[in-house]
């Protein structure tokens, strides 16, 4: 995703039905795509125990959805994928140290349910612990094959339907201490890309704790420099040392001109800089 990352993942899973039939067929929409969830991210900071998470089905059918915690680790180019894909990356699972409940909810048109969670602190001494709340749609009683589609057709001929599941992540993060976030901005640069020009460039985790802000392009150098774009809710876990980022401008930068990118706290200290550092045109 070159331009914004949201706050959550959200991802599809393939749930296949088979019967007698004699042709394939045709795929379904998604299922649960009208799923949202409130907030987009859970922290636990020190002596917080508690916390709630809103699930919403804004669509115009009754769902039903399960509630998990999954472990999920970032990739330096950001991208978020299950942690048994990438087993030699360790993280500090927070899947034993916190409890939600419920677990499986039944949801009509726009109705909304609340997840309550529970937290313990780890007491191992780590920075921090991290699990994912992923929230998955289940495919309707209906969505099979009727006995009259199974029966139809051929002897012998098997029909395929595919339903894509609509599932949707958030980080629940778990810290002992006060956060050590820090970082800096390195490698950047500006690049010509299938969408116009790019900016470039790697946020370095500075700190024991994963890092978790909004970026700000500036037009350039002065603290008042007209603003370019924000980019929300960027994070750097601790499973990785960097992370590459590469934002596609909104507007064309003429030679001489300087751009100004400033990473702003959205975690512990709001507001606050983490890192900034400035980039000359060609």
């Amino acid at each position: 995703m070159r331009q914004g990352w949201p706050h959550y993942v959200a991802n599809t899973v393939a749930a296949a039905a088979l019967a007698l039939s004699a042709s394939v067929l045709p795929t379904n929409a998604q299922v649960g795509a009208d799923l949202n969830i409130s907030p987009k991210r859970v922290v636990f900071a020190p002596g917080e125990r508690s916390a709630i998470v809103y699930v919403f089905n804004q669509g115009d059918q009754p769902a039903t959805y399960t509630v998990d915690l999954v472990d999920r680790i970032m990739l330096p180019d950001g991208q978020i994928i299950a942690a048994s894909e990438r087993p030699e990356l360790d993280i500090s699972s927070a899947a034993d140290l916190v409890q939600h409940t419920p677990r499986r909810v039944t949801l009509q048109p726009r109705e909304s349910q609340a997840i309550r969670l529970r937290a313990r602190p780890a007491g191992d001494g780590s920075a921090e612990h991290r699990s994912h709340l992923t929230i998955t749609a289940l495919p309707p009683e209906d969505s099979g094959f009727t006995a009259a589609q199974a029966a139809a057709g051929n002897d012998g001929d098997v029909a395929l339907q595919v339903i894509a599941l609509f599932s949707v992540s958030i980080p629940v993060i778990v810290r002992d201490n006060a956060a050590d976030a820090r970082a800096s901005i390195s490698n950047a640069h500006l690049e010509q890309g299938a969408s116009g020009t790019e900016l470039v460039f790697d946020i370095d985790r500075l700190g024991a704790n994963s890092v978790y802000g909004d970026l700000e392009i500036r037009l350039g150098t002065t603290d008042d420099a007209p603003l370019m774009t924000v980019v929300r809710g960027v994070a750097v876990y601790p499973e990785i040392a960097k992370r590459t980022v590469r934002l596609a401008l909104p507007q064309a930068v003429s030679t001489g001109q300087a751009l100004t990118v400033v990473y702003r706290d959205d975690d512990a200290h709001p507001g606050e800089v983490l890192a900034v550092t400035r980039v000359a045109t060609p």
